[in-house]
């Protein structure tokens, strides 16, 4: 996915004011409609783009660098579209075919379901549900009531029309203000049978694309990598303008020395990216092999990913302590990236693990 930079500079400007507002506006997401950026991973089946595992990663570091909460929506946005199997043959066509079709929800089962006559009914709260200002639709997962005999409840998922749902304006991150990431109330809601699904197990094999079997944790802590790895990409590019601006106004001594760290921190983020992609190709080359990927081979993947956000957070954190005053002014765009880095690596997916974890790259 290729953004001129006419369009660069446009998406920039309209989400500049998000940051206040709490809302991206109706022309941006115009625009990712006409683009299909919430259909990355859609089959042309129905009305999507069908791209590969590094093409869609790729395209959300990239969105990522254009703009934080611009990186952010498309990704989240396009992760929807990896349940198209999931659901029944008849949901998914009423559901991702449209042009403005977007999911909005969370997969933690925060909610209970009662089995009733047609299908279920379905009450509970769940977080940090990105785009729900204009989501299409909303799913969530339940545990199901049982009847005593099950050890475990069982998993189930639902799809919701925007009606049946109360969004509970409540995000009030440091940063990605326009991600709309609110948490979402359903209040004694009915579902029918067609709308519920499994979000392990498939319901139909008319829409098939090899991403669709790739390990969905290592799609996860990708797509999320990828969107640090292009907010910091966008604060090396801030920084290196912020230094030309400064240059004739500080003395030689500390120009070459935030200049001398600037290409220091810039080869640490460059060595983290080839790292990352490097996991991602070799990943992706051996599912389309069919070889299917051990479970020492995904941890390391996911460490590899964590591994890769610790060191562009240290990049950041580095220069950020140089830049003096314009860094910490909240209406600076140095400021807005470095909180939307922050505010997206705190995703649980990104969290370490380890003592290792929390370690740069050197």
């Amino acid at each position: 996915m290729i953004f001129t930079e006419q369009e660069i500079k446009w998406i920039r400007s309209e989400v500049t004011a998000s940051d206040k507002t709490k809302y991206i506006t109706d022309n941006l997401l115009a625009f990712i409609y006409e683009k299909k950026l919430f259909k990355l991973i859609v089959p042309e089946e129905v009305n999507g783009f069908m791209l590969d595992f590094p093409q869609a990663i790729r395209t959300f570091q990239e969105t990522s660098r254009i703009d934080g909460t611009f990186g952010w929506l498309v990704t989240i946005g396009s992760g929807g579209g990896m349940f198209v199997p999931n659901f029944t043959v008849e949901a998914a066509k009423a559901y991702y075919s449209p042009k403005q079709a977007v999911i909005a929800g969370s997969g933690f089962p925060a909610g209970t379901a009662k089995k009733v006559d047609g299908g279920y009914i379905v009450n509970g709260e769940w977080l940090y549900c990105s785009g729900s200002q204009y989501a299409s639709i909303f799913t969530a997962t339940c545990k199901v009531e049982s009847s005593g005999s099950e050890k475990h409840p069982r998993l189930l998922s639902f799809i919701f029309e925007p009606e049946q749902v109360k969004v509970m304006e409540d995000w009030n991150a440091i940063g990605l203000k326009g991600t709309s990431s609110h948490t979402i109330s359903i209040t004694n809601q009915f579902v029918p049978d067609y709308r519920t699904f499994s979000i392990i197990k498939k319901q139909n094999n008319n829409y098939l694309d090899n991403i669709y079997d790739f390990p969905f944790l290592m799609f996860s802590e990708a797509s999320f990598t990828a969107i640090v790895l292009g907010i910091g990409e966008h604060f090396l590019e801030t920084v290196q303008h912020f230094l030309k601006e400064k240059k004739s106004l500080w003395g030689d001594d500390r120009y070459m020395l935030i200049d001398e760290v600037y290409q220091r921190e810039k080869d640490h983020w460059r060595k983290a990216r080839n790292l990352f992609y490097d996991q991602v190709h070799d990943s992706w080359k051996k599912h389309l092999q069919n070889k299917r990927l051990t479970a020492k081979e995904q941890a390391y993947f996911g460490f590899i990913c964590r591994k890769a956000v610790s060191t562009v957070l240290t990049c950041v954190d580095t220069l950020f302590r140089l830049i003096g005053m314009q860094a910490v002014k909240e209406e600076s765009l140095i400021n807005r990236i470095w909180r939307d880095l922050h505010t997206a690596a705190q995703h649980a997916f990104l969290t370490p693990q380890t003592k290792e974890d929390i370690l740069p790259l050197t």
